[in-house]
């Protein structure tokens, strides 16, 4: 329990940092707020993903690439998302940081 629950608490955290980080995009700039709070709801699932797989299974490398795993995917959809929504293609600004939040 100790895991999944630091998992989450750390998500949270690199979520916040990770959805601050938008402010360098200039075109990002008038979402930032609804991209901080997603950035951050996303990296607590992930955080709770990993945090579980981390409970079962107990090699290192294992949990570090489930979690660049799990943290591409997630990423993936928000850009693919964002791409369908607006025509705006963002998906190495916005997968390279989430899949370094996973790892």
């Amino acid at each position: 329990m100790k895991k999944i629950l630091l998992a989450v608490a750390l998500g949270a955290v690199l979520g916040l940092v990770d959805g601050a980080s938008a402010w360098i995009e200039p075109d990002a700039r008038p979402q930032i707020g609804s991209i901080i709070l997603w950035s951050a709801l996303k990296d607590v699932v992930a955080g709770f993903l990993i945090g579980l797989f981390a409970v079962w299974v107990r090699s290192k490398v294992a949990v570090v690439l489930f979690g660049l795993l799990v943290g591409l995917g997630l990423a993936f959809y928000i850009a693919w998302q964002e791409d369908s929504a607006t025509g705006n293609a963002y998906y190495a600004q916005i997968m390279v940081p989430g899949g370094l939040v996973g790892v």
